[in-house]
């Protein structure tokens, strides 16, 4: 955008934009990796022993490096650290898109930073930061800072979130609703004899969500009812194949779709971004143009 191009913290933006696509995007790669196998290694009791000082110093570098981060991502962005307004294409109409990479950034950091206060001495004295020890486990959040650094994850993450899961709403209502119907059902019918498996409702749900992930179902379930209740196949098959292999097969569907149409439009970003370059660039060789046959004519026109 020609308002970007005039902004003199364009090129730092463009520099940690999140593409890994600079030697600093790589080195910032490199410390979320090393941070993520820190916190691993920290989980292990008899390994970490002796090293726990290392741990401690590769743990609060790495917390600094993303708050470095950060800072230079908010002096890049300004006022446009948290969205931008942007013309569309249909319509030209100009409305806000939220920069959600910078926002998830901010968050992790933030979340990161505050389960590590209670490392420092200095902290402790202070009451306030207490709860901070029993949230030392939410650092493993920086892990989700791999999703920036790499384009084919941002575009996973945005199909499932931008289309799939819209796409989602009414197919999971209508399982939760065919669930609940056949939970009811399960219930009144098998209560008495069964009442680990569908003595409740709540009971009758988990069973159903067991058979609809096909975890042994059929052993532990299906045959012991079916020796009581021979019809009982009825209500096991017909759960069965609608709601694992239907729904189970629709909802797949419905994610290679949303990725494949979120590829699709990456690429057509890609090329209307070409387009308009090519354009801008041809504006400028015709603006230069006309300057310079002003400049002729009026030259022209001086002589005598």
């Amino acid at each position: 955008m020609e308002s970007d191009k005039n902004n003199r913290f364009y090129d730092l933006r463009q520099f940690v934009n999140g593409e890994v696509n600079t030697v600093y995007e790589y080195v910032m790669l490199g410390v979320v990796f090393i941070n993520i196998v820190s916190l691993g290694v920290e989980t292990s009791q008899n390994i970490s022993a002796g090293f726990r000082q290392i741990l401690f110093w590769i743990d609060q570098v790495c917390l600094w490096s993303f708050v470095f981060e950060l800072g230079l991502k908010i002096v890049a962005y300004n006022k446009d650290f948290f969205g931008e307004y942007r013309f569309d294409g249909d319509g030209g109409k100009k409305k806000f898109h939220i920069n959600k990479w910078n926002i998830s950034d901010l968050i992790i950091v933030v979340v990161t930073f505050f389960s590590s206060l209670s490392f420092f001495s200095v902290f402790r004295v202070f009451r306030i930061f207490s709860w901070a020890k029993n949230i030392r486990s939410l650092r493993i959040i920086t892990s989700f800072k791999i999703v920036n650094k790499f384009g084919q994850l941002r575009s996973i993450f945005n199909a499932i979130l931008n289309r799939a899961i819209p796409a989602l709403a009414g197919t999971f209502f209508f399982l939760a609703v065919f669930t609940y119907t056949y939970a009811i059902i399960g219930t009144n019918i098998f209560a008495k004899e069964f009442w680990n498996f569908f003595g409740t409702l709540g009971n009758s749900v988990l069973t159903l969500c067991q058979i609809m992930t096909l975890d042994s179902w059929v052993s532990e379930i299906a045959r012991p009812v079916i020796q009581t209740y021979p019809f009982a196949w009825i209500y096991f098959i017909s759960y069965t194949f609608i709601a694992a292999l239907v729904f189970m097969n629709f909802i797949t569907a419905i994610f290679v779709d949303a990725i494949k149409d979120e590829r699709k439009s990456k690429k057509q970003d890609r090329y209307n971004t070409k387009s308009v370059k090519d354009l801008s660039a041809q504006i400028s060789e015709l603006t230069r143009q006309i300057a310079e046959l002003k400049a002729h004519l009026e030259k022209s026109e001086d002589t005598p």
